[in-house]
């Protein structure tokens, strides 16, 4: 169905075709009830009423049965009869195709087809009649002076030559079916001189022969002849010269025998392409299990580099014998159509030159599509418009497999796996028609369907996604939406599969959007709100453990950061390049140039790290920190009112701190110097725990206790 306005014009067609529909329903036919009648109305003006289409096929039918005087179309298919009397027909005088085939006639009589002078098609196919002037006799069909098209194939072959002089009263035969005698040998003339008479004749078929070889005079009386099919059981061979017989050639369609030595490829395409043929057809030329393949991909496409055939096709053969495994040569460059149905090929890749349509329905060319295309060359001068790739087992295909291809108007993937559109057709803004019929597509997704909007402004497409395995969910709802907003015509079954794989059966896809509409609207509230408690608690979570754990990060951070940068060889961890590093604020910075360093450094031949005096020029003060505690076996924190409020004091305390729990085995290596009195709750509670570990000494600041304090400290630096 399409999704699109009814109109008034629309409702008229579809009016008209089920008034036709609900008049040619085929019923048992009033005269004999193992026939089958279609009535049809034919237009008052030109002298007719109802006529009947009468189909007496397949019904072990041993006699033709008496027929009113209106049958149009008479099928008498797969029955037993084996003769017609004469003046069977004189009643029938609109009759205009008479199917008589697969029956078990073995003559026809001077009047058997009498009263048929508006008789078009006469099919006599699968009869074991004899080409002999006793079985076809000379004036059997004299009275077919209408007949444009007659079938007297897969005969009994018995007999010396054709039945030219029956034939030659078809003045007006355009179409010939026949078989050739057993008995003709090479040198005989097959279609003689009594046949000049068919001016109109451009289509022969020949059906069984034993030997039918194609020389310079096999067609001589049959001048106007264009094309030529020749039956798979027919041994013949086109000889040199041939293409004197072929003058007004259009179209052959061959085959080629593997036992046979008198039909070399090569040679036959020689002779045609001398010929103005413009289409080839080999069909079943290469047979399966074949071991010696002659490749006919490379013979064709040498054979033809030069000639004017616009179309070729190979159906039915053995894909070892088509192409070989290394070079592929391209197409041929006057080639508009190229078809190779059905050739269980599992690898094509061919550079298309000026191919405008190609087939490669029935093969085996998923896995290969999947991960390259069927085109050598992608540049945009593609001259490719009809492309059809359906029925090769396609589960997916690679995206750029139609790159470059502007000119595209028709693809076909139907027959196929596909669950999704993952291939770029937004090049092709000339498409107008995308078949993906018999696949499983759920839904487009939003670039697929932006796509094909973007297409739909210059070109009228239409998709057809009939048996898919279309889903209605909350999930689809916008692929819903598109279908009845789109520009594109879209063709789908009035179906779709609910969440759990329930069939649900619509009339109106508007209707069916507003029921999904009210199911999603509490999904995706719930979704919506579930997503931000989830984010929310989320949040809160990483910030608590951030928070909790600042100082650690931070402390991982530096020291990563400086293990980063440092290109010096380690060293044991008892070994130190600093005894102590000395955090001080800018207030106490006389304290620590004054007594520090004359105390510890120049009596007691301590090694202090001095962030003024020590840092390395260049470096971020937070890495030189690091490195410097990293690489001190005490920290000194020079204690004052001052140090709480300086940032990089309270940092440098902190990492001290990281670094005697996770570098230490959480041995303290922080020592406090407490220059003023301040009151336990003036201090940061971390500091706290600190003091109440005795890890601290207070400053005296008189002579006899600066003895003690710096004997203290360098009690302490010693540990």
């Amino acid at each position: 169905m399409m999704a699109s306005k009814i109109t008034f014009t629309h409702f008229a067609i579809v009016l008209g075709i089920c008034q036709n529909v609900v008049l040619a329903i085929s019923l048992p036919c009033d005269f004999n009830e193992k026939c089958r009648c279609t009535s049809i109305i034919q237009d008052a003006k030109i002298g007719r009423g109802n006529i009947l289409n009468v189909d007496c096929s397949n019904r072990k039918l041993k006699d033709i049965p008496d027929l009113p005087s209106n049958v149009f179309t008479l099928r008498l298919k797969t029955n037993n009869i084996k003769r017609i009397k004469d003046y069977q027909f004189i009643l029938l005088r609109d009759l205009s195709e008479l199917d008589i085939s697969y029956n078990k006639i073995t003559r026809l009589n001077i009047f058997s087809f009498n009263g048929l002078s508006n008789l078009l098609i006469l099919n006599l196919n699968n009869n074991p009649l004899m080409y002999t002037k006793n079985e076809i006799p000379n004036e059997v069909f004299k009275s077919l002076i209408s007949l444009k098209h007659i079938c007297i194939r897969h005969t009994s072959q018995i007999g010396s030559s054709l039945p030219e002089v029956a034939l030659s009263n078809l003045k007006l035969l355009e179409s010939l079916e026949i078989d050739i005698p057993l008995s003709i040998t090479p040198h005989t003339v097959i279609f003689g001189k009594r046949l000049d008479s068919l001016v109109h004749l451009e289509t022969l078929k020949v059906g069984q022969c034993l030997f039918f070889a194609i020389k310079n005079d096999t067609f001589f009386h049959l001048v106007h002849l264009k094309n030529i099919y020749i039956d798979i059981l027919c041994m013949f061979s086109i000889l040199p010269g041939a293409h004197y017989s072929l003058k007004k050639l259009h179209k052959i369609e061959m085959h080629f025998f593997q036992n046979n030595n008198n039909f070399p490829i090569r040679d036959a395409i020689k002779e045609l392409i001398l010929t103005p043929v413009k289409a080839i057809v080999f069909r079943k030329t290469c047979s399966h299990g074949r071991e010696d393949p002659v490749y006919m991909w490379t013979t064709l496409a040498l054979g033809l580099n030069s000639s004017s055939v616009k179309y070729l096709e190979l159906t039915d053969n053995n894909p070892v014998c088509l192409f070989p495994v290394s070079k592929w040569y391209p197409a041929p460059p006057s080639l508009l159509t190229l078809k190779l149905p059905s050739n269980k090929l599992d690898r094509f890749a061919l550079e298309l030159s000026n191919i405008q349509k190609l087939i490669l329905r029935d093969n085996n060319l998923g896995n290969f599509l999947r991960f390259k295309s069927f085109n050598k060359r992608t540049e945009s001068n593609s001259k490719l418009e009809y492309v059809d790739i359906s029925q090769n087992n396609i589960y997916a295909l690679i995206p750029s497999i139609f790159q470059g291809q502007a000119e595209l108007r028709y693809i076909n993937l139907s027959h196929n796996h596909l669950q999704e559109v993952s291939f770029d057709v937004s090049q092709s803004n000339s498409l107008s028609l995308l078949d993906l019929t018999n696949n499983s597509i759920s839904a487009f997704d939003q670039n697929s369907m932006r796509m094909f909007d973007n297409i739909s402004l210059t070109s009228n497409l239409t998709i057809y996604l009939l048996n898919n395995s279309l889903q209605c969910t909350c999930k689809t709802l916008i692929f819903w939406k598109w279908i009845v907003g789109t520009r594109v015509n879209v063709f789908f079954d009035r179906r779709c599969l609910s969440e759990d794989g329930t069939v649900i059966q619509f009339i109106s896809t508007k209707k069916r959007i507003q029921e999904l509409e009210k199911e999603c609207i509490s999904y995706v509230i719930f979704i919506i709100i579930s997503s931000i408690v989830l984010v929310a608690t989320l949040i809160c979570i990483a910030v608590a453990v951030v928070h909790k754990y600042r100082w650690k990060l931070r402390y991982m951070f530096y020291l990563a950061k400086s293990k980063h940068r440092r290109h010096e060889a380690s060293t044991d961890s008892k070994n130190y390049a600093y005894d102590a590093f000395i955090s001080y604020c800018e207030h106490d910075h006389s304290f620590v140039i004054n007594d520090c360093i004359q105390n510890l450094e120049m009596e007691r031949n301590f090694k202090l790290c001095l962030h003024q005096r020590d840092f390395l020029p260049g470096e971020e003060i937070t890495t030189n920190i690091t490195n410097a505690i990293h690489e001190s076996r005490k920290t000194i924190c020079i204690v004052s009112k001052q140090f709480f409020g300086s940032y990089y004091c309270m940092f440098e305390f902190n990492m001290a701190r990281m670094e005697s729990i996770y570098s230490r085995d959480k041995r303290n290596i922080i020592f406090l110097i407490f220059l003023e009195q301040i009151l336990p709750h003036n201090m940061p509670l971390m500091l706290l725990e600190l003091v109440q570990t005795d890890s601290y000494i207070e400053y005296p600041n008189d002579e006899h206790g600066n003895v003690v304090f710096w004997e203290k400290i360098d009690e302490a630096l010693r540990q």
